[in-house]
């Protein structure tokens, strides 16, 4: 197994490690106010056991438990939310006092799960990112021809997404000869940004790379707490409908 393998394969581990801990902690939280909530004996023949009380039972609307419910989606929306946010402006900061080396990686190679031809339906189904991907970026006519050009970033990329056989390459036609931006004034707003998540694959000569080496878990972490949050705030909803 090469280092890039192995790389992909320790991410992988870490992540799994770090959604579970979070998870955990979540879980404490969360059951932690359980104590709070008291029953108001609403029903007499009410079989609801309290050390039984799942956090995402339904329960009827006049029932005290409910209580809990309430608390855990105001920690889940306010509290842990905003923290997650935090962390997040972060991350944001270092990024900001990091230095584009202008090696042009991004602009001569940029890859996405999406066809040519989806990215324009996208764009005109008014999705803001594929409409200005289109507007700046075109096709390779091949993975060939993007491989001669960048080996290692394709190889990269094929192993950091496997289960996607039909990863499509692009570049940008407006970089020059130095390197340089020939319309730079001008450039869209995904080109300004990059790289605005420190998650996604980096070229190997990309600058930004220590801002994602200083990062990634921290990142990682907060990719899991935001996908246990969503998944806890829609379980909630569905149980106090």
């Amino acid at each position: 197994m090469n280092t890039l393998q192995n790389d992909l394969k320790k991410t992988g581990k870490i992540y799994r490690e770090l959604f579970l801990k979070a998870s955990s902690a979540i879980d404490a939280k969360l059951y932690a106010l359980k104590k709070n909530s008291l029953c108001n004996n609403c029903k007499k023949d009410c079989q609801i056991k309290f050390d039984e009380l799942d956090l995402f039972e339904k329960l009827p609307k006049e029932c005290g438990f409910r209580f809990w419910q309430e608390a855990a989606k105001n920690l889940l929306e306010n509290e842990i939310s905003k923290d997650i946010l935090e962390k997040i402006n972060q991350i944001n900061a270092k990024r900001a006092v990091s230095a584009c080396s202008m090696c042009a990686s991004c602009c001569n190679l940029a890859s996405s799960e999406f066809s040519y031809e989806e990215l324009r339906e996208k764009a005109k189904n008014g999705d803001k990112f594929a409409s200005e991907f289109v507007s700046i970026f075109v096709p390779y006519s091949s993975v060939e021809e993007a491989a001669g050009i960048f080996p290692e970033y394709v190889e990269l990329i094929k192993k950091q997404f496997p289960e996607d056989k039909n990863i499509s390459f692009y570049h940008c036609p407006k970089v020059g000869a130095d390197n340089l931006c020939t319309d730079y004034e001008n450039r869209p707003q995904i080109c300004r940004d990059f790289p605005s998540n420190p998650l996604v694959v980096f070229p190997p000569k990309c600058a930004f790379r220590k801002w994602k080496d200083e990062v990634e878990i921290t990142a990682l972490l907060l990719h899991a707490m935001v996908e246990i949050v969503g998944f806890y705030k829609d379980k909630l909803n569905d149980a106090m409908l």
